[in-house]
């Protein structure tokens, strides 16, 4: 028996401050039910991004309805637990808009989406029979290791950069936060001129740009002198900088504006016929977490190295695999990158666990074994 869902015991819903008619599931489209779920799922978690809430619908929309309208399913009503078992297998068919099939990452993810929203419709009282339940979930086989930038990869790519130029000194920036402070890319485009503290040496990550909803504290690349924590002379360099020529080329952007925004390149332009005077095209606009990616993937093809080990992520997680290389404790590190729990940092400790290397060196299994050597 169906749970009685809030619709079941009122005649109208309210949505967004109006009062709506309960919906009748007889009359209720593929098209109606994901934008009532939409709606109704952005009310019931406020905060949540306009992002996620985009590619539900999106994940819905390209997947689930496009095998509804194959199989003649007019409407979630007539969906049943065997359509949705049929729906796994008909992801193996699926290819993305590129031309290659799904990753098993992309059907969990499609997969996940459909049963989120079918349990929602039994939650609330619009589907007799709890579906997502009954189908498991798609497993995933493949290596947990994370996939860094390579440590050869980020000095060809910073080699490259131009500091003395604008964008070089912007993009130069750019990198020291992704590679060196693991922020995610939403976060970083989302920073604030006053997140950023060069004096204590440390980056504000505010809550409303974090995953997790948290204000978090991440420090710089920090070096020791006369016996006290400082920022390390090279990457304050380029910080400070960036920061000159932000309040020089944007001097209507304050304290609580982007720290990071668009910036054009360097153009003479002549006023008159005897006056030439530099002119430098500027928005001032905090640049997109895509124009980033664009970024870094047009340096990676100028420096000749892999475009999509050259990525905000694949950064990411070059911070966390060298700290953790290099001893970092596991609550510090979870805390830098903003994860919920420790489980979700321990990947990078499984492939760079100091103390159980050096623990199995100590070890020396092979003592008093004479092995015999190559000639």
């Amino acid at each position: 028996m169906a749970q009685v869902g809030p619709w079941r015991k009122q005649r109208t819903v309210p949505v967004n401050g109006r009062a709506r008619p309960r919906p009748d599931m007889g009359n209720l489209d593929w098209e109606a039910a994901i934008g009532l779920f939409i709606e109704c799922w952005a009310a019931d978690h406020p905060g949540i991004r306009q992002r996620t809430l985009k590619y539900y619908r999106d994940q819905l929309a390209s997947r689930l309805t496009a095998f509804a309208r194959e199989r003649k399913i007019t409407g979630p009503r007539e969906f049943s637990r065997y359509d949705l078992r049929a729906f796994v297998s008909w992801l193996d068919e699926v290819a993305t808009r590129a031309g290659r099939p799904l990753t098993p990452r992309g059907k969990q993810m499609a997969l996940n989406t459909a049963k989120r929203f079918l349990s929602w419709l039994y939650q609330e009282g619009l589907l007799a029979e709890d579906i997502a339940s009954q189908v498991g979930s798609y497993r995933l086989d493949f290596d947990p290791e994370p996939r860094a930038t390579p440590h050869a990869d980020l000095e060809k790519v910073l080699a490259i950069l131009d500091p003395k130029q604008h964008t070089g000194l912007r993009n130069t920036a750019i990198i020291y936060l992704l590679a060196f402070c693991g922020l995610r890319v939403s976060e970083m485009t989302g920073l604030n001129a006053c997140d950023l503290s060069l004096d204590e040496g440390r980056v504000r990550v505010r809550a409303q740009t974090s995953k997790v909803r948290r204000t978090r504290f991440v420090d710089l690349p920090l070096t020791v002198a006369d016996g006290r924590e400082v920022v390390r002379p090279e990457v304050a360099g380029i910080l400070q900088s960036y920061l000159w020529l932000r309040a020089r080329m944007c001097p209507h952007l304050g304290e609580d504006d982007a720290l990071f925004v668009t910036i054009g390149p360097n153009q003479f332009a002549s006023r008159g016929k005897s006056s030439k005077r530099p002119h430098v095209a500027v928005s001032g606009e905090r640049l997109r977490p895509d124009a980033v990616r664009t970024i870094l993937r047009r340096l990676a093809v100028k420096a000749g190295v892999d475009p999509t080990l050259f990525t905000p992520h694949r950064l990411r997680h070059y911070f966390g695999l060298t700290s953790a290389k290099a001893g970092v404790p596991t609550t510090a590190l979870m805390r830098a990158l903003g994860h919920r729990t420790p489980l979700m940092t321990a990947r990078y400790f499984e492939f760079a666990d100091a103390e159980r290397r050096w623990a199995f060196a100590r070890a020396n299994i092979t003592r008093g074994i004479a092995l015999p050597g190559a000639r």
